[in-house]
């Protein structure tokens, strides 16, 4: 009798068939829990609706306290607060409200923290601004100190007087005497 370990990828491809043999509903509905969200028949982000929710979804960022935005704090955190507020969008659009009109309504609601990038305006500019001129002085900086360094530093010339001009050449004549031909 011959004995067969299993290898990886028959274990691999079995769990994929696993995976892929449970019905759609019910994946969507254990993602969601009971909330419902998505809806089982469709999506919330299909359409030109959708595209428009999807795109406030991700100006916006979520309450409770994850960091994401609503739409991926609501496929990946599953929070209690990001359902409602797509629910809130989702109205507010279907009432005909323009995008900015409803994310001007989380800010007045909420404040400048709900938007994922705050405006820039007022102080803001500061946090836009200063990592550009911050990197623009520390390539200045960088290149003052490596031209610096780069100057060779050189002692001044002087004219020799007749002194050191005799000193210089005894020493060039006993250097010379010393270091003979050595052959």
């Amino acid at each position: 009798m011959i004995k067969r370990r299993a290898n990886g990828f028959g274990v691999l491809m079995a769990m994929c068939l696993a995976v892929l043999a449970v019905p759609s509903t019910t994946a969507a509905q254990s993602a969601f829990g009971t909330r419902g969200l998505p809806p089982t028949g469709g999506h919330y982000h299909e359409g030109e609706i959708g595209e428009v929710l999807l795109q406030i979804e991700r100006h916006l960022r979520c309450n409770c306290s994850c960091g994401l935005d609503v739409h991926s704090c609501q496929f990946q955190m599953q929070c209690d607060v990001s359902p409602g507020w797509t629910q809130r969008i989702m109205a507010q659009l279907e009432a005909g409200e323009s995008p900015e009109a409803i994310e001007a309504g989380f800010v007045a609601d909420f404040g400048g923290t709900v938007l994922m990038s705050p405006p820039a305006e007022g102080f803001n500019l500061v946090g836009y601004l200063l990592p550009s001129v911050a990197i623009v002085m520390a390539g200045m900086l960088i290149g003052l100190v490596a031209r610096g360094r780069a100057e060779p530093r050189v002692a001044p010339v002087r004219q020799l007087d007749e002194r050191d001009t005799e000193r210089l050449r005894d020493a060039l004549r006993q250097l010379d005497e010393a270091e003979g031909p050595d052959w």
